[in-house]
């Protein structure tokens, strides 16, 4: 019992050194050491071509003069959600479609000429793009796509679209810019591609939805910190 004791009586003196010395420290200004990664967060910016308008280096000490404006800083995780095309469901059993090559897919038959996919980013996150990816030889016809949120059963509403461009085979091609917050509470996100022809010359093979995660989940969420493209 008494050696029981002693031991307790070191420990509550050794964790009393401690933390007089860390208090002792602190009063005479020395930095104390963080753990790695704390430091500093790499920013990333808007998306706006090769690079980034805004893109931090590797090294760089905090945001780009660019961004003075940037209302959506306090969101610094750059982020995208990735859609391949045979993630996409008709949207009425009366379409059929095959699949083309490296994920793309084609409609072949149907009239209803839409495919849907749900759009899986967190509550509070800052949509500002969507970017079709499609193989379109077909000179006189374009593949379209939607950003479209539901209140189930009530209403739904495009946030923004994108159209492919020209017949020379695979391309990919970028929405608008805006700045629209999820809310999940009222709504589900989703993607609808239409490709206005029955036949593998208008094939989609997938999108990508950039935006800003929400603050409080850098390092949970995928981000681009150099080099971004939209």
């Amino acid at each position: 019992m008494r050696a029981g004791r002693g031991i307790l009586i070191s420990v509550v003196s050794s964790v009393v050194t401690v933390l007089a010395v860390v208090a002792m420290l602190s009063s005479s200004g020395v930095a104390l050491a963080q753990p790695p990664g704390t430091a500093g967060v790499a920013q990333s910016g808007p998306e706006t071509g090769d690079g980034g308008a805004g893109a931090v280096k590797p090294g760089d000490a905090g945001p780009h003069p660019d961004w003075a404006d940037e209302p959506l800083m306090p969101q610094i995780s750059f982020s995208y959600y990735r859609l391949v095309g045979t993630a996409f469901n008709e949207r009425t059993t009366t379409t059929t479609y095959a699949y083309n090559f490296n994920g793309c897919v084609y409609e072949t038959g149907g009239t209803d000429n839409r495919f849907m996919a749900p759009v899986l980013v967190p509550e509070g996150a800052t949509i500002k793009y969507l970017r079709l990816y499609y193989d379109d030889t077909n000179a006189g016809t374009d593949l379209t796509a939607w950003l479209t949120r539901y209140q189930p059963g009530v209403t739904s509403e495009d946030l923004t679209s994108v159209t492919s461009s020209g017949s020379s085979g695979y391309g990919t091609t970028l929405s608008p810019e805006i700045t629209h917050t999820v809310d999940l509470t009222s709504w589900a996100y989703t993607v609808i591609i239409a490709p206005n022809a029955n036949a593998s010359s208008n094939s989609f093979c997938g999108v990508r939805v950039a935006y800003y995660a929400p603050v409080g989940t850098v390092g949970l969420m995928p981000s681009v910190l150099y080099n971004a493209h939209p």
